[in-house]
């Protein structure tokens, strides 16, 4: 059974880290096989500010845009109506794995090279807009992983239950079990 972390603290206040409830719920009888963070994908994805923005010199809809990304400059090719300089957007960098199984690399798009992929919320997995590239507070600071930058972080815990723990095969099963292992209302 897998179990999140913020689903868990929408019935009880965790003060434990991640791995610390996980040795101790192991210790109560729920035997965390586990633990991953489910928006880890995100560490390649940085916050990268659109430093110049040029037409495509062959294509109509495609732009070449020069991205900041705090530690130098990448060119990347993008066709999103919303890419304007200052505009701070997702850049996943090469070798990002995106939620729907295609893999970011560096490539040749008609004739200009790419450096990575500036990203829709759709892309990422954290929204349906697909309209354009996700546009970012201009206050977050360049360079930044996106899971960071937006305070994405969840882990999520891979429980084995064992017959004898029926009540812990729900979540409420489970935060009243670590309400208990806290001392804490549910």
């Amino acid at each position: 059974m897998k179990v999140s972390l913020s689903w868990l603290e929408q019935y009880v206040e965790v003060d434990l880290k991640p791995s610390a409830l996980a040795d101790r719920l192991t210790m109560a009888g729920l035997e965390v096989e586990a633990v991953a963070d489910r928006f880890a994908y995100l560490e390649t994805v940085l916050v990268g500010r659109i430093a110049a923005v040029e037409d495509h010199p062959r294509s109509d809809h495609l732009k070449i845009c020069r991205v900041d990304t705090g530690t130098g400059e990448r060119n990347v090719v993008c066709g999103a109506p919303n890419a304007a300089a200052g505009l701070l957007s997702a850049l996943a960098l090469p070798g990002t794995e995106l939620p729907d199984g295609r893999r970011v690399e560096k490539s040749t798009l008609r004739g200009a090279a790419s450096d990575g992929m500036l990203c829709s919320a759709h892309e990422l997995g954290l929204g349906p807009d697909a309209s354009g590239i996700l546009e970012i507070d201009p206050r977050t600071p360049v360079g930044r992983p996106l899971n960071q930058a937006l305070s994405l972080t969840d882990p999520v815990f891979d429980i084995g239950l064992t017959p004898n723990r029926a009540d812990c095969l729900c979540i409420l099963g489970v935060a009243r079990e670590v309400a208990a292992l806290q001392g804490k209302p549910l």
